[in-house]
């Protein structure tokens, strides 16, 4: 497997447990993590720190993900996301399809093997470099 060395990540989810879990892991990985319980705090983030891809949960307290989503997308045009959600039946909007999210960028929790979500995110951050 790759290495996310030199990467940067922000995972938002309001839950601390999932916050701690994705971060370790894909710190272990060899990512830069920075994270964030809200959208809003999300955001404030974005102001001091460079990132290339954001991990939302789409049940935040305040904006939703695909709120925040869009609104990430409408600020810094070239940062990539992936969505890890528990809304099983969770589809994309045409919105968020419209600035490029793919169904291969969901994640149901529990996703059973994480590394999974590693190499989507590394995927985002070459196409992000490929552009």
């Amino acid at each position: 497997m790759k290495s996310g060395s030199g990467y940067n990540v922000l995972v938002v989810d309001d839950e601390q447990f999932i916050l701690d879990s994705l971060t370790g892991f894909l710190e272990d990985f060899e990512f830069t993590v920075s994270r964030a319980d809200s959208a809003e705090a999300a955001i404030s983030l974005l102001e001091e720190t460079e990132i290339d891809v954001v991990v939302v949960d789409l049940r935040l307290p305040g904006m939703s993900g695909d709120m925040l989503i869009q609104k990430i997308h409408n600020l810094y045009p070239t940062i990539r996301f992936a969505i890890h959600t528990g809304s099983v039946g969770y589809v994309l909007s045409d919105e968020l399809k419209a600035i490029g999210m793919k169904t291969e960028n969901v994640f149901f929790k529990p996703v059973p093997d994480l590394t999974i979500l590693v190499d989507s995110v590394l995927a985002l951050v070459e196409k992000k470099t490929d552009n």
